[in-house]
């Protein structure tokens, strides 16, 4: 990013990435496995965060992901993600996957998530996001209050693993 760059619209970050749900992406439902969505979300949502800082990222956590209806085989998950708010060496990151039944057209909302990235110290961010769209205004708005959460969930995070047992049984 370039020095002296204060704001940037959401616009400017969105990612879409488009997949058909075929084998070998699909479960004992024959319906798309989870664990595939993370994936193609960590990619779709990674490419936002490169946008916004220009540097080299890492996922610092899934910070919520609801699966609203399942993505059935046939259908097309199209995977949409920009920044929804910045801090100093953070990034959050809005996604969105719409489901379509590529036989009829018909479109559903099915899943929604929230990730966090982190740049290298040095980075530059710009001080703010834009907002441009109603969804966009009500996603952004909610950044601050999201980011506390997150911040509580990491001191517990770093909690928990200070006790974590790394012994295994087994050995």
């Amino acid at each position: 990013m370039k020095e002296g760059n204060q704001a940037m619209k959401c616009s400017q970050t969105r990612a879409i990435q488009t997949h058909i749900i075929t084998y070998p992406y699909l479960n004992f439902h024959k319906t798309l496995f989870g664990g595939q969505l993370m994936a193609w979300l960590d990619e779709t949502a990674g490419i936002s965060a490169v946008r916004v800082s220009r540097a080299a990222i890492v996922t610092a956590s899934v910070d919520h992901l609801d699966f609203l209806a399942p993505l059935k085989a046939s259908h097309s998950a199209c995977i949409e993600a920009y920044v929804s708010g910045v801090g100093t060496r953070s990034i959050e990151i809005f996604a969105k996957i719409i489901g379509e039944d590529l036989l009829t057209g018909d479109r559903y909302l099915a899943g929604t998530c929230f990730m966090t990235f982190v740049v290298p110290k040095g980075a530059s961010l710009p001080e703010k996001i834009e907002p441009e769209t109603k969804e966009e205004h009500f996603i952004c708005q909610g950044y601050e209050a999201r980011k506390q959460v997150r911040q509580a969930k990491r001191q517990e995070s770093l909690a928990l693993a200070s006790n974590v047992d790394l012994d295994i049984p087994w050995n």
